[in-house]
């Protein structure tokens, strides 16, 4: 463990303890815990690194930890069939994106604790980058496949214009659209979106409100990204 990252541990509040899969830390609250993976997030990966196992930071009442692994250190990620246990934090919210300035890292443990489906999409590339499990199991989709996904393949040209002009004059509004849930579903779905910027770059949440109606796939959806 790097002497930055001892220098927060020894505080008072903080504590940590060594096992088989790594090194567990409990930070006094939500807050402390986001502040030590946004300030130190490549020691704790080093670290993960060098014990082969994880890193994980939990707090009181804590369902989902942060948790980093040795992978992370020189950004490439393993195999797609090892990555659905790799994203961050475990077990309810998954994310493909390295980089995690600390405005996602709240909306990542707002998503692992919402039980709603949520998405997170960059809206520069289009990738979806963030889902919680609800969204995995809504789309039918792995979450290391639907961490990867272009979105232009599930909508249809003109919604998803449409959709770009509305989150334009609107930072957050509720709208019934159809799209792509996986390769063979095509469904009407209720969403709330909202758009917000971190570090100059723009995404946007959905966050769906219905259970999707199961309707024909239309021509030209599916289209090539």
């Amino acid at each position: 463990m790097s002497a930055c990252v001892l220098r927060v541990l020894n505080q008072a509040g903080w504590s940590y303890k060594l096992s088989h899969q790594g090194v567990s830390i409990h930070a006094p609250t939500k807050q402390d815990a986001i502040y030590l993976a946004q300030n130190f997030g490549d020691a704790l990966s080093e670290t993960a690194a060098k014990i082969r196992g994880k890193v994980k930071i939990g707090w009181k009442r804590c369902k989902h930890p942060i948790e980093f692994f040795g992978w992370m250190v020189d950004q490439t990620p393993p195999p797609l069939a090892e990555t659905a246990e790799s994203l961050l934090p475990t077990g309810s919210v998954f994310c493909s994106q390295l980089h995690l300035p600390i405005e996602l890292l709240y909306r990542i443990i707002t998503a692992a604790e919402n039980e709603r489906p949520v998405s997170i999409v960059r809206q520069d590339n289009q990738k979806q980058i963030i889902v919680n499990q609800a969204m995995s199991n809504l789309l039918q989709t792995p979450p290391e496949i639907a961490t990867q996904r272009v979105m232009t393949r599930f909508w249809l040209p003109e919604d998803l214009a449409e959709l770009e002009i509305r989150l334009r004059s609107a930072s957050r509004f509720t709208w019934t659209y159809s799209g792509g849930l996986n390769e063979r579903t095509w469904a009407i779905l209720t969403t709330e979106f909202e758009a917000f910027e971190v570090e100059g770059i723009w995404y946007r949440q959905g966050t769906c409100l219905t259970s999707p109606q199961i309707v024909p796939i239309p021509i030209g959806a599916f289209a090539p990204a």
